[in-house]
């Protein structure tokens, strides 16, 4: 099984995880925009102000950072 996690950053430290799992029953594309949505969810929330285009070019990136914050998309298998 693949997982994609959204993993926060404050001060250099893990604030909140969040991992959804990627069965092989399941529709991965689905589950790959749902994981971007909290990504931009969580850059915006956290003074992110890139248009959506912008945003997913960052996503690529797995990365985006502002201050003592970051977001991040990352895979792992389990």
């Amino acid at each position: 099984m693949r997982v994609i996690n959204v993993i926060e950053i404050v001060d250099n430290n893990i604030q909140g995880i969040q991992s959804i799992g990627i069965f092989e029953e399941q529709l991965s594309q689905e589950i790959v925009e749902q994981a971007e949505e909290i990504f931009k969810a969580k850059a915006r929330e956290n003074g992110c102000i890139l248009n959506d285009e912008e945003l997913d070019e960052v996503i690529g990136d797995g990365y985006w950072e502002s201050g003592n914050y970051a977001v991040n998309l990352v895979w792992s298998n389990i």
